[in-house]
């Protein structure tokens, strides 16, 4: 007979809710018991393993210490037997979680995910657009496409995407307003987002490296991401500064084309981030070798 201790599954579970909620009431509501039966499950899992989990106020808990280093390690563990569900379901019920940012879900990898579907079609992509920082255990993400420089501890990362900019515009504006050289971007609306990082190249950075330094860029519309800003100069309505990944399809189609042939390099990328536990999954595997040879053939990985 085995001396593994035995593990209180039940009361794990609900501890686990009740520590990502940090309430008995929205734990109950989850998991449809009543916040009485959460409360007996908790206290009866403190007295087992004979520390307090939970800080108790009139009304709110708090996770002591030793809670929060549990429920890291619960969290890490319901994934992995929740991977293990999925491993030995049919293929065709493996759904595979993804979460990227609006603009890079929008404009690059939504309109290509059929390619990859077609390729797969065992593997269901869920995508879910996101600008908020994420928790791969905490969110339940199995892989995340994120903008940043690295490195990323404590995760599977790999370079996706070198970032280039440069301004675009619709054919229509650049009949109206012929721009022969980057100094005539004075005659017209300069669109951007709003620049949160501040080595994040901007307009400036552009007008500097083009030699145009004059322009005054700073009397035109902001957005809050850059896929508005494309949507701006797709209208017509002036110039935007656009990233290569995300007007590739419009200026294949012609319908946005780059004035001039001048690109700023961001030092940020896009980045490939897994767990470790699950960067070897067969589903994750497969969708980030495609993902890789997708930015490859259109290349947008000129890593120095």
């Amino acid at each position: 007979m085995s001396d593994r201790p035995r593990l209180p599954l039940t009361g794990l579970r609900v501890f686990e809710a009740a520590a990502r909620h940090e309430s008995f009431l929205h734990a109950a509501e989850e998991l449809s018991i009543t916040p009485g039966a959460v409360s007996r499950q908790i206290k009866g899992l403190e007295t087992e393993l004979a520390v307090r989990l939970f800080e108790r106020f009139n009304r709110a808990v708090r996770l002591t210490e030793a809670g929060r280093r549990l429920a890291t390690g619960v969290a890490q563990g319901l994934a992995l037997m929740e991977e293990a569900v999925l491993e030995v379901r049919s293929p065709r019920q493996a759904v595979l979680a993804v979460t990227a940012m609006h603009s890079f879900a929008a404009r690059w990898l939504v309109p290509r995910l059929h390619l990859f579907n077609e390729r797969h079609p065992d593997v269901q992509v869920l995508v879910a657009a996101s600008d908020a920082p994420i928790d791969l255990v905490r969110d339940r993400y199995d892989l995340a496409i994120r903008f940043g420089r690295g490195p990323y501890p404590g995760l599977a990362a790999q370079k996706l995407i070198s970032l280039f900019m440069f301004p675009v515009c619709s054919p229509r504006l650049l009949e109206e307003t012929p721009l022969a050289r980057p100094a005539d971007l004075a005659k017209v609306p300069l669109f951007g987002d709003v620049n949160f990082d501040s080595s994040e190249p901007d307009w400036a950075s552009w007008l500097a490296l083009a030699g145009a330094p004059e322009v005054d860029w700073r009397g035109g519309q902001r957005f809050s991401n850059t896929y508005l800003s494309i949507e701006a100069a797709l209208a017509g309505r002036g110039v935007a500064l656009a990233e290569a990944a995300l007007v590739q399809e419009e200026l294949a189609s012609g319908r946005l084309v780059k004035p001039f042939d001048i690109e700023v390099q961001s030092p940020n990328s896009q980045w490939i981030l897994t767990l470790p536990e699950k960067a070897d999954r067969s589903d994750i595997r497969r969708f980030r070798t495609w993902l890789l040879a997708q930015a490859d053939a259109e290349g947008l990985r000129r890593f120095e």
